[in-house]
């Protein structure tokens, strides 16, 4: 995607799969810079009063995206924040267009095995997968008898990390065409968000200059 002309941009927009860092990074660049922070999935939880994954089983995908699309265009008339989106919300062109209007857009995009790592380091970490939607069968650990160690919990490991590397290279291909254009990529491997922070900022501001 080729850069707006104007030297200035209202927001930077963080966008990128479930686990790229957009909600760990986005403060602290938000920090750096002197800008505001806003989640939009934690905006639709505020507006709704409801997990996110509730909404999702209650009114489905679709019913979701109505929710994320009216809080996209509120939070889009920001102006000098960083605002971290839901790994979807890049695929209904109605939040796309509001989120690009003036927004600088950031993919966040570190390799599928480190999206893993972060995200299933345990059985333990795996129950938190209940809470993301398209991940949240995968949270299911009841196979595994309590006190599991050595090979055995090692294959069962190996196992939900296969099916959750698939599903998020699934997600990702689904989305790769918006992704792409994205101004600025960043594909941090085993960094700090503060090290992936300080190099979208040290970015925006040659951009700015």
């Amino acid at each position: 995607m080729e850069l707006p002309q104007e030297k200035s941009y209202a927001n930077i927009i963080l966008v990128g799969v479930m686990g790229s860092g957009k909600s760990a990074v986005g403060p602290l660049l938000a920090h750096m810079l002197g800008f505001g922070f806003l989640d939009t999935d934690a905006e639709v939880e505020r507006m709704t009063r409801k997990p996110v994954a509730r909404i999702f089983m209650e009114q489905g995908e679709a019913g979701f995206r109505d929710l994320e699309r009216k809080v996209v265009a509120r939070v889009a008339n920001a102006r000098r924040h960083v605002i971290a989106t839901g790994g979807g919300a890049v695929g209904d062109e109605g939040s796309w267009q509001e989120l690009t209007k003036h927004g600088l857009v950031v993919w966040l995009n570190p390799p599928v095995d480190e999206i893993v790592r972060r995200m299933a380091p345990g059985p333990k970490a795996l129950q938190g997968l209940i809470r993301r939607p398209f991940l949240d069968d995968l949270a299911d650990i009841s196979g595994l008898p309590p006190g599991t160690k050595g090979p055995a919990l090692q294959q069962f490991m190996e196992e939900k990390r296969k099916r959750l590397a698939d599903r998020i290279k699934a997600l990702l291909g689904q989305r790769l065409e918006r992704y792409r254009q994205a101004s600025i990529v960043v594909e941090p491997e085993f960094e700090l968000p503060e090290t992936t922070a300080r190099n979208i900022a040290a970015q925006f501001a040659l951009l700015e200059s």
